[in-house]
C-alpha cells in the first residue's frame, strides 16, 4: 500500500454541483479500486490525500492531471504508510467551515519555514478535519459525506 498527497488550484466552488460530483463519483470509483482518502476544498484550493494499492493510486493521480476542474497539481508527498490513515473514508470531504487550512497552517508554521506546505502538515490537517467530522465537533458539508 502507498499514499500520495497533493494540492491544486480548484476551478470549482466548494458546495457546487461540480464539487459534489467529484465527491460522489470518487466515492463510488474508489470503492472498486481499494482506495481511501480525504479531500478538502477551500478558497480556490484542493488538498487531497489518497491511499491504496500502488497501481490504481498512481493511475488515478495521472488522470487527475487531465481533470479540468482543477490545475497546477503539486505532489506534496508520497510513501508507504504503516496502516491506512483514512480506512473508513472512500473519500471524505470537508470545506473551510469544518476546519480552515489557511488558519491551520498559520498555527503550525514555523517562522522562516522554507517549504510553504510540508506534507506532514497537510496530512495532519486532513486527519484533524476528519476527526472533527467523526466526533461531531463540526457539521459536515450538507452535500457530501463519506
Amino acid at each position: 500500500m502507498e499514499y500520495l498527497i497533493y494540492k491544486s488550484m480548484a476551478l470549482v466552488t466548494p458546495g457546487s454541483a461540480a464539487c459534489r460530483d467529484i465527491v460522489t463519483v470518487s466515492q463510488r470509483n474508489n470503492a472498486g479500486l481499494g482506495l481511501t482518502g480525504f479531500l478538502h476544498a477551500e478558497d480556490g484550493l484542493f488538498i487531497q490525500y489518497l491511499e491504496g494499492p500502488p497501481k490504481p493510486l498512481w493511475a488515478l493521480y495521472e488522470r487527475l492531471h487531465g481533470d479540468d476542474r482543477h490545475r497546477d497539481l503539486v505532489l506534496l508527498g508520497h510513501g508507504a504508510p504503516r496502516r491506512r490513515r483514512f480506512g473508513d473514508w472512500r473519500l471524505g470531504y470537508s470545506e473551510a467551515g469544518v476546519l480552515s487550512f489557511a488558519d491551520f497552517l498559520e498555527e503550525v508554521s514555523m517562522p522562516g519555514a522554507v517549504e510553504p506546505t510540508p506534507p506532514a502538515d497537510a496530512i495532519m490537517f486532513l486527519m484533524a478535519a476528519s476527526i472533527r467530522l467523526d466526533l461531531g465537533i463540526a457539521e459536515p458539508p450538507q452535500h457530501a459525506w463519506r
